[in-house]
């Protein structure tokens, strides 16, 4: 009677160490992924606004994509040295994006939008459309984005 439980037993037990050992693997990559911090996007006008949709993840990287008056109108992977990552976490950290309207707009029908989509756990948050006006704090932060994708932009094509 005690032979079929070892029986089990030996069968068993393996099986069991080798699922434990595969799901701490499948948790240990899922905390590796970047995480998404935050969706900037510029929206085109009437005229040559530039126009593109970048995407800043944890880890520095920015997917970048492209799409009108801009230097490179394409899909890009670009990178963030650890001290533009750091900036750009504390600039997002002290804009304090809870506590902003989700819209700051314009009665002009030609203005851009610029999009900023925060992101927590890579589930968005909170997402602000601006237009015109607003907070300094706001409007500083979209210029020095801006600036900031395009700078990586132009460093990629030297």
């Amino acid at each position: 009677m005690h032979q079929p439980l070892h029986l089990f037993l030996q069968l068993t037990i393996p099986l069991l160490w080798i699922f434990l050992v595969s799901s701490c693997t499948n948790s240990t990559a899922r905390s590796n992924t970047p995480q998404e911090l935050l969706l900037f996007q510029k929206t085109p006008c009437y005229g040559t606004c530039p126009a593109y949709n970048a995407t800043f993840y944890s880890d520095g990287t920015v997917l970048y994509e492209g799409l009108r008056y801009v230097p490179v109108q394409d899909t890009l992977s670009l990178r963030l040295t650890k001290n533009q990552l750091q900036e750009v976490q504390a600039t997002l950290k002290d804009l304090n994006h809870t506590s902003l309207e989700n819209n700051y707009l314009s009665t002009f029908t030609d203005i851009p939008s610029s999009y900023l989509t925060f992101y927590k756990d890579n589930k968005e948050v909170k997402r602000i459309k601006h237009q015109q006006e607003g907070p300094e704090k706001l409007q500083q932060v979209i210029k020095q984005l801006h600036e900031l994708v395009m700078q990586l932009l132009n460093e990629r094509q030297e």
